[in-house]
């Protein structure tokens, strides 16, 4: 009088969530990045900026991380900094600190002026008036 189930039952019921798990698990050493760890927010090293203006804060959601990270460093030290020093501060290559000011300017968020065997690196004009408090 025992209902006796099916072989695919057992099949459904063992077998379909071992086959999730492993999923799950393989998807999360695969990318380490999406995982809930990385997602939380880490304080940053970098310096935090008081107060912001509109347009600064816009441009900072459209950066990616290390283009941010210039535009942070750049705010922080009063909108000009050598190229070497952003470097340094960054802890970004040279090459690397040279492509994201290479974009920045060429979206107008930076201007680069020579200086000696480096350049000065200026914050736009429509920015740096938005992110330094009135005197």
């Amino acid at each position: 009088m025992g209902a006796e189930f099916p072989r695919y039952f057992w099949l459904v019921l063992f077998v379909v969530p071992l086959v999730i798990l492993v999923t799950v698990l393989g998807y999360a050493l695969l990318f380490p990045e999406l995982t809930v760890d990385k997602l939380k927010e880490k304080p940053s090293s970098m310096p935090k900026i008081e107060k912001r203006g509109v347009a600064l804060d816009a441009v900072l959601q459209v950066l990616d991380d290390d283009e941010r990270k210039v535009i942070k460093t750049l705010v922080a030290e009063g909108g000009t900094m050598l190229q070497k020093d952003i470097r340094w501060k960054t802890g970004l290559s040279r090459v690397k600190t040279h492509r994201i000011l290479f974009r920045l300017a060429k979206r107008g968020v930076v201007s680069a002026e020579k200086y000696y065997n480096t350049n000065k690196i200026r914050l736009a004009e429509w920015l740096e008036r938005e992110s330094t408090p009135p005197h």
